[in-house]
């Protein structure tokens, strides 16, 4: 096969054949690895799942459990804010029949399977639980804890985690072999894959539960280490760095946004941090600060918008402005990414191609990419494409940052 210049747009076909190739062999992969450990014989089937925080994640989490016909018991802190997720969901699952995604009679069997409370006492009879609150870990260590005098001793506790170290997490809570990582993609009811990270002391019992779990939920499991970010995040990260970056430099969100949408994302990484939330997003960089030097001009754009208030969808301003989920450019962002500029004494460079953006933020996940298998925090190259392609919304037709990696390198490459 010749070589293809992976970074032209649009994609040549070849290149599309062997993207569609690459991936259906990586799904089989991920599938049937001989990473995943069998379910013991005899393992009860999971049917009652506990979801402990009620926002956005939990609420996800919760719709998918009660699609695939679990019980779902639905708990936050206070019993208003059970029942706000449970009226999420209900709305949730209306709109889905007025868009005939959903028959007319099934939000009432559904919702007659959720139980929206604040008491510890409904985890009596949970099999799995997935904990969804502040990304924080000494607030998910005495959660767990909490967890582990209020549940059943077969219950197997997930958390759903975006960057946090499981075996961090469980050692405090009593029962560490029957803790891993689920980390669900957002939207969680729509996203059709989850990273199930192995901790140290996680089972293989747990882990062959945790998988099973996520196929019976409709997701496909990839199985992650335990390091910073997992696989997702922690390709992601250098993404952004560079997204931030470019601002930095006098480049627009539109313009960032506009190239690698070209390129074929589907959606681009300024209006995917506005939809994210910049204050949360900040939360996570401040606890990665502790763990990894980040210098002054480190995703200084984020963090400058989360300190102005500008937390992008939810309130009605980020990189750009929102009415409803209309986005207009906001002009004013030019400024604040000027004045925090000068201030770091980076110059503008106006002149940079749509290219040279598009290069600069899809090399890094390229090189992580490479650094994850090293480590042998992914089982394989397929995962790392799986995980970007099914849950980050990167271009199927390329196949994957991995991919374009090998592609790149000629017909003998990997």
């Amino acid at each position: 096969m010749p070589h293809h210049d992976v970074w032209s747009t649009p994609v040549p076909p070849a290149l599309q054949q062997q993207a569609r190739e690459h991936l259906a062999r990586a799904r089989l992969a991920a599938e049937h690895g001989a990473e995943w450990p069998p379910l013991p014989v005899g393992t009860p089937i999971d049917q009652v799942l506990a979801v402990v925080g009620a926002g956005t994640m939990g609420c996800g989490i919760a719709q998918c459990a009660l699609a695939a016909g679990l019980h779902v018991q639905l708990l936050d802190t206070t019993e208003a804010a059970a029942r706000r997720g449970a009226e999420r969901i209900a709305a949730r699952l209306a709109s889905a029949v007025a868009r005939a995604r959903l028959g007319s009679d099934e939000p009432a069997q559904r919702l007659g399977r959720l139980h929206a409370s604040a008491d510890d006492r409904a985890l009596a009879q949970a099999d799995v639980v997935i904990e969804a609150v502040f990304e924080d870990t000494a607030t998910k260590q005495a959660l767990l804890a909490r967890l582990h005098a209020a549940c059943p001793p077969h219950t197997l506790l997930l958390s759903n985690t975006s960057t946090l170290d499981i075996d961090e997490l469980a050692s405090g809570c009593g029962r560490p072999d029957r803790v891993a990582g689920m980390h669900f993609l957002t939207p969680a009811h729509v996203t059709p894959l989850v990273e199930v990270v192995h901790g140290r002391a996680t089972s293989d019992a747990s882990l062959a539960r945790a998988r099973a779990l996520a196929q019976r939920l409709g997701k496909l499991p990839v199985l992650a280490g335990n390091a910073w970010g997992f696989i997702g995040n922690r390709l992601f990260e250098g993404y952004l760095r560079e997204v931030d970056a470019l601002q930095l430099e006098g480049v627009s969100a539109t313009r960032i946004d506009a190239a690698l949408e070209a390129f074929g994302f589907a959606l681009g990484p300024c209006r995917t941090l506005d939809m994210a939330g910049t204050d949360l997003v900040s939360q996570v960089l401040a606890a990665r600060s502790r763990r990894f030097e980040q210098p002054p001009a480190y995703r200084r754009i984020t963090r400058r918008l989360a300190e102005l208030g500008r937390f992008g969808h939810k309130s009605g301003r980020g990189h750009y402005l929102y009415e409803g989920r209309s986005a207009q450019p906001d002009p004013d962002l030019a400024r604040v990414c000027a004045e925090e500029a000068l201030a770091l004494g980076i110059a503008p460079r106006p002149g940079i191609s749509d290219d040279a953006i598009v290069r600069r933020c899809v090399t890094p996940l390229i090189e992580e990419g490479r650094r994850v298998l090293a480590e042998g925090m992914a089982c394989r190259a397929g995962d790392i494409d799986l995980v970007w392609v099914l849950g980050y919304g990167f271009p199927a037709q390329r196949g994957g940052p991995m991919a374009m990696a090998m592609a790149s390198q000629g017909p003998h490459a990997g």
